[in-house]
């Protein structure tokens, strides 16, 4: 099984994966994760989990301005006070999306690139990247071994 379009799209969005500041490495990982779903268990834990970040990135939005702190007073006149402090909130709901994301992230086996911890190796190339762009086998047929079968007999 794989996930449509739309939900790659949207899990490439909540794990920070943009084309051109990933090694190739793991984006090809995530590729090759969201492509080979294993079974149908795995695709419901997968769309449940792109659905909860989505959910959870909402609320970091400053405009909603959440309550951080509800007090409920019951007796002859039942009265609710709700205060807010915007930041306090924002933090908390950031901190929440980034467990949500981490969540996503090992779902699939596969770094988070919106976790400032995991972001750091952003820009990393160790040169010892391969990627097998064609399934199956590697191919063993490259221009050395052809050469030097062709010229030193």
């Amino acid at each position: 099984m794989q996930l449509s379009d739309f939900d790659k799209s949207r899990v490439r969005y909540h794990l920070g994966y943009f084309t051109v500041s990933i090694p190739a490495g793991d984006y090809a990982r995530l590729e090759e994760a969201m492509n080979t779903v294993p079974d149908s268990y795995f695709y419901n834990k997968i769309t449940i989990q792109v659905g909860r970040c989505d959910t959870a990135e909402k609320k970091t939005e400053v405009a909603s301005s959440p309550s951080t702190r509800i007090e409920s007073i019951l007796g002859d006149v039942d009265r609710t006070i709700r205060s807010s402090n915007a930041k306090e909130a924002l933090k908390v709901w950031d901190e929440i999306y980034l467990y949500e994301t981490n969540r996503l992230a090992m779902i699939l086996y596969v770094p988070n690139y919106k976790d400032p911890f995991q972001a750091r190796y952003r820009y990393e190339r160790s040169g010892a990247e391969y990627i097998q762009s064609l399934p199956g086998p590697a191919d063993t047929a490259v221009g050395s071994n052809l050469y030097l079968h062709v010229n030193h007999r």
